[in-house]
């Protein structure tokens, strides 16, 4: 069994296929348990106890929104540029939060 590896800046993903992507897109978002390097999963564990982050864990999840936002299927009427843009805004676990629930809205659950 064949799993293609995709390297997102510092971040190694490996498909996995028991999780497939629901939608039929050209390039699937890669989701956070796909990354091998744990650096990720370390970010996203601390942001989901609600813990401070790091400059280096928030640039870490911004980076995966980002990804997972400009490949994931969205809502109709969803504005996908606007989304794109309030990643940059992110400062802290709070701010990641409210995002969260807002990406919901458009149907898309990164976490």
């Amino acid at each position: 069994m064949c799993t293609m590896e995709e390297q997102i800046g510092p971040l190694i993903f490996v498909e996995n296929p028991d999780y497939p992507y629901p939608f039929a897109v050209e390039r699937p978002p890669r989701f956070w348990m796909e990354e091998t390097t744990g650096q990720l999963a370390a970010a996203i564990e601390v942001y989901l106890r609600s813990e401070p982050l790091s400059d280096a864990q928030l640039a870490l999840i911004k980076l995966y929104l980002r990804q997972y936002l400009e490949r994931a299927v969205l809502a109709e009427g969803a504005d996908r540029h606007r989304l794109l843009e309030r990643v940059e805004r992110l400062r802290r676990v709070g701010d990641v939060e409210r995002f969260a629930e807002a990406l919901s809205e458009v149907g898309v659950e990164p976490f």
